[in-house]
């Protein structure tokens, strides 16, 4: 009997232990009292849970034993214990990790910002997207003090170029663009390539600065690094966000060509010219714009979906996107698709696993720097009308009156190249990375991660035959001209970067008052690539038929876009490093970092570089902090970081000489070689400051660096004796320092009402210290008779080409007939493309469920270099002409007298076309321009549709619009000064104008649903 009563009694505890009950209640923050939406309760050691309401409402069916675990991003969690409760409110406080701001460091370690003593700065997923830009890299300048960004012009297919703080390398084989980290592991590829991360997978984003900063990533994070963190899954029910954008661009400050004159030249009329120095346009004669012709309304498309759920062991997110992104040229597009997948699994509470793949798919035809012949385009000859009735180009002049050298000068119409031509760029990446993680015990993390980064792209592109060898008296003057019989070419290509990593933690006290965190590991890389052209002329396209078979003439001869090539290239990389910090009651911080690193591309294989970094709270030391005053830390720092040099540069190169009777191979002395290459090396001290006031509602951070970067890997000119023209080698020396400032502000925070605010400031100052022997100038790319150019004791980022003659207060000298007289000398220093600073203002307003938020970014100095309008001058184009053409002016100069002295020019000389391309066009000096701007970057207003949809499947709605580019207040005459010409290496080629497509103004539409 007694047995049975026990198992009675048993039974009944049973089934009273795991009765259902529903229980419902209300979650709030305990900053503002208000509901929290979208909160996650989850039954512990369950698959269970649910979700919280517009009204931070939820209900859930659990047992008496159970536990319920409150949870959301940014507050801490709370776990209850149901036993006989019905109704369960939960108040969520605000995470001390969110107090402290943790913020992701090298090799993905999440640490609080207070600990370190370096210049870091943190964007949040809605900072990142603020502004809707298709390339989130592109929007990044005004948001973070010290980034500069420019971009190659209104294409969707147009470069990014990214610049943190300064340039660090002055050779043009240089990269000085800062190294992207996806989820702790490195990606190839500049601004540009990490413009194939989709924003809206963003979680956050963290920017390193400074030497110290970035020392443990090593050699490749010289220029700095960007860490970016994609979204997870979160444990609890899944949730699914959509997100829907349409967007409308046109052309904003396109050059205005003149409309009164027609083509010709010294104001006659003459055959066979473009341009616009003939005589005035005839009454009665139509003219056409053809500028806005060509350039209409781009629309740009984005999809995307993703979902994200799990549990307390298994997480997993998931995201797809799809964007069309069709330009105001026509044919000039890029779509793009993206596919994000991660999950993670804890194996055991020591074992824990994660895996992701993010695979982009493009395809695309872009327009490049292609402007110069739109411009150029006669205003009385429609350049739509490309086509004969019978589908042949119509061409520009009466070819029958042209003998067989003037026909293969005439101009192409452009449109034809756009809608009869055709080319295609298909690419695929996949970033592949994998992570193990294990904790043997307390305080110990050993981790394990593989990051494999596999690129593939093809460029297909045919011209359509210009021209048959019928139409050529002498058709043997086509065979140095083989192209304008068609042309065909294939350039298929594709790189990999394989990444290994062994990394260790361990977090000990040593006394009760200080901690230690140690941190150890071990990095490899190979990187690998092909690159091949193949192609040929006299193609013809009977059926579309793409074919090697399909073309008359291949060459290997690098003088034709067609040639054949095959370039093979391989890097190795290997590093190891190490971690201490030292940790005092959370007052002091102090630590040291050291790396040795190996590399494939350096005769001195291995080199080792040190940091230091020291940081006190002094408001907490000294107990300052009050109602006013709440928080301050002085900071500092010092690094040294390597860097290595571009591939294949210590070794003798060979090439195929057709001068050789057998056709043979010889050294390619134009390729500089070095016999012994060493890393460059960069030296940075930094101090700077935290100060918090008002309860932390205003935050100053303020960073003060210097930089100093020897050792600069310079090809140079040597004497033939040597064997060789030129030489790669390690001479020169340069030095950077500046000052940046962040604050921010709260000012309104309330229930109903919410204003922030914040500003970022900084400028750099460069000078080149020291460069070989004999040497004055390291130039870059030419453009005409302009170069960036790097000067001796002077700025890195220059600008060199021809001026006037000019006496010692900088006036020009004209002679006795009142014409300015011209240097001789070339490569004077003519302008300087640093800015005197950088400043950027963000603000939101939020109220109730309408917010708005704006950009309004500026700098300060930096010259640009115009030159689409030196075209505009040069072919009779240009704007001015209507007005100042062939009337009298006075140059602002001054002429000497015979004893010494000066007096002002007063002699005029007449405007027209000889007097222009004599004493104007061919000084360069006269197209540097100031590129200070203002510039209204964006301005989105949102509503938030939530509390509407309170018995729908939506969990929240949300619809914005964005202006981008409203507003731009500068003196620059072309389209953007914040241009680049496309490339991000040397002295870099931001400031350079070069017949980009004009910039776009944008109207955004998004939509946000979540469910």
């Amino acid at each position: 009997m007694k047995k049975q009563l026990l198992l009675l009694f048993i039974f009944f505890s049973a089934v009273s232990s795991y009765a259902q009950r529903t229980v419902t209640g209300v979650v709030t923050s305990s900053e503002d009292k208000r509901p929290v939406i979208g909160a996650s309760v989850l039954v512990k050691g369950t698959t269970m849970g649910t979700m919280t309401d517009v009204d931070g409402k939820y209900s859930i069916k659990v047992s008496d034993n159970s536990t319920l675990v409150f949870r959301y991003v940014g507050l801490e969690d709370a776990q209850i214990k149901v036993g006989k409760q019905s109704v369960i409110n939960v108040e969520l406080k605000l995470s001390s990790i969110q107090i402290e701001e943790v913020v992701v460091t090298a090799m993905g370690v999440k640490t609080e910002k207070k600990k370190l003593n370096f210049a870091v700065q943190s964007l949040s997923a809605d900072e990142i997207i603020a502004g809707q830009s298709s390339n989130f890299v592109s929007s990044l300048q005004g948001k973070v003090a010290g980034i500069q960004t420019s971009s190659s012009g209104g294409s969707p297919n147009a470069s990014t170029q990214v610049i943190i703080r300064a340039i660090s390398s002055i050779n043009p084989s240089q990269n000085n663009e800062p190294l992207f980290i996806v989820d702790g592991m490195p990606m190839s590829g500049g601004g540009t390539a990490a413009g194939d991360i989709n924003p809206n997978d963003i979680e956050s984003m963290t920017v390193l600065k400074g030497a110290a900063a970035s020392a443990l990533y090593g050699q490749d994070a010289a220029n700095g690094a960007i860490m970016i963190t994609t979204k997870s899954g979160k444990a609890g029910k899944v949730i699914v966000n959509a997100n829907a954008s349409v967007q409308i661009d046109n052309s904003v400050r396109v050059p205005e060509i003149q409309q009164i004159y027609g083509p010709g030249s010294q104001g006659f009329y003459k055959e066979f010219t473009t341009g616009g120095w003939g005589p005035l346009i005839s009454s009665g004669e139509k003219t056409y714009d053809n500028v806005s012709n060509f350039l209409g309304t781009g629309l740009y498309q984005k999809y995307d979906v993703s979902a994200s759920g799990g549990t307390d062991k298994f997480t997993a997110y998931a995201s797809a996107n799809y964007s069309m992104s069709d330009g105001v040229v026509q044919n000039d597009y890029k779509d793009k698709l993206g596919v994000l997948l991660k999950a993670s699994y804890e194996i055991s509470k020591y074992v824990s696993l994660s895996m992701q793949s993010n695979y982009v798919e493009t395809k695309s035809r872009g327009f490049g720097n292609s402007m110069s012949s739109i411009y150029s385009w006669p205003i009385n000859d429609d350049m739509r009308n490309y086509k004969n009735s019978n589908g042949s180009i119509r061409w520009l002049y009466d070819m029958s009156k042209l003998n067989d050298d003037e026909k293969l000068d005439v101009p192409m119409n452009p449109n034809w190249s756009r809608y009869e031509d055709h080319s295609i760029t298909e690419s695929t990446r996949n970033i592949l990375q994998g992570s193990l993680d294990w904790k043997p015990i307390k305080n110990l993390v050993l981790s394990g991660k593989v990051s494999y980064d596999k690129s593939h792209s093809s460029y297909d592109a045919y011209t359509t035959p210009r021209f048959s060898r019928d139409d050529f008296t002498d058709p043997s003057i086509l065979n140095s001209n083989l192209s304008v019989l068609g042309e065909y070419i294939y350039s298929p290509s594709s790189s990999s970067l394989l990444t290994v990593q062994g990394l260790g933690t361990y977090k000990f006290k040593l006394t009760p008052d200080i901690d230690v965190d140690l941190l150890a590991g071990v990095e490899m890389k190979d990187q690998q690539g092909i690159e091949a052209n193949m192609g040929g002329a006299e193609f013809l396209l009977p059926g579309e038929f793409y074919s090697m078979q399909n073309v008359g003439t291949i060459s290997t001869d690098g003088a034709y876009d067609y040639a054949m090539s095959l370039y093979h290239y391989k890097q190795n990389k290997f590093g190891y490093f190490g971690e201490l910090r030292l940790d005092y009651k959370g007052i002091a911080h102090i630590s040291a970092t050291g790396r040795q690193d190996m590399s494939s591309t350096l005769t001195q294989k291995s080199y080792f570089y040190p940091s230091v970094t020291a940081g006190l709270v002094f408001s907490e030391l000294f107990h300052l902090s009050n109602d006013v005053f709440s928080y301050g830390k002085v900071r500092g720092n010092w690094a040294k970081v390597g860097k290595d040099g571009p591939r294949y540069r210590f070794d003798r190169n060979f090439k195929q000489w057709s001068s050789f009777p057998d056709g043979g191979f010889g050294v390619d002395a134009t390729v500089g070689s070095s016999n012994k290459l060493f890393p460059e090396m960069t030296k940075s001290w930094e101090i700077g400051t935290d100060l918090r006031f008002f309860t932390d509602h205003t935050r100053l951070d303020f960073a003060y660096y210097s930089t100093t970067v020897s050792n600069q890997i310079v090809t140079v000119r040597v004497s033939p004796a040597s064997g060789m023209i030129l030489q790669t080698r390690n001479e020169g020396a340069l030095e950077n320092y500046g000052i940046e400032a962040q604050l921010s502000q709260d000012i309104i925070m309330n229930k109903e009402f919410k204003w922030t605010a914040g500003v970022n400031f900084s400028l750099n100052r460069g000078k080149v210290v020291s460069l070989p022997e004999g040497m004055t100038e390291i130039q870059g790319t030419q453009y005409g008779d302009i170069f960036p150019t790097a000067f001796l004791n002077g700025s890195t980022t220059a600008i060199s080409g021809k001026d006037y003659k000019r006496n010692s207060d900088g006036a020009i000298l004209c002679d006795e007939e009142g014409y300015p007289i011209i240097d001789s000398a070339k490569g004077i220093l003519i302008g300087d493309r640093e800015p005197d600073f950088l400043l950027g203002l963000t603000s939101s307003f939020q109220w109730k469920n309408f917010s708005v938020s704006f950009l309004l970014d500026t700098r300060k100095g930096g010259d640009v270099v115009n030159v689409t309008g030196r075209s505009l001058f040069s072919n009779g184009q240009h704007k001015s002409y209507e007005k100042y053409r062939n009337r009298e002016i006075i140059v602002e100069g001054v002429v000497e007298q015979a004893d010494g002295t000066y007096l002002p020019n007063t002699k005029p000389i007449i405007f027209n076309q000889t007097n222009m391309s004599t004493y104007y066009n061919a000084v360069s000096s006269n197209f540097i321009e100031d590129g200070s701007y203002i510039r209204l970057s964006y301005v989105t207003l949102a509503y938030d549709f939530t509390r509407y949809l309170k018995k729908t499947a939506f969990k929240g709605l949300k619809a914005s619009i964005t202006g981008r580019n409203l507003f731009l207040l500068t003196k620059y005459s072309g389209s953007d000064p914040q241009i680049s010409g496309g490339y991000a290496s040397g002295t870099g080629s931001f400031g350079i104008d070069n017949f980009a497509i004009p910039n776009t103004r944008s109207f955004n539409l998004t939509l946000n649903a979540t469910f």
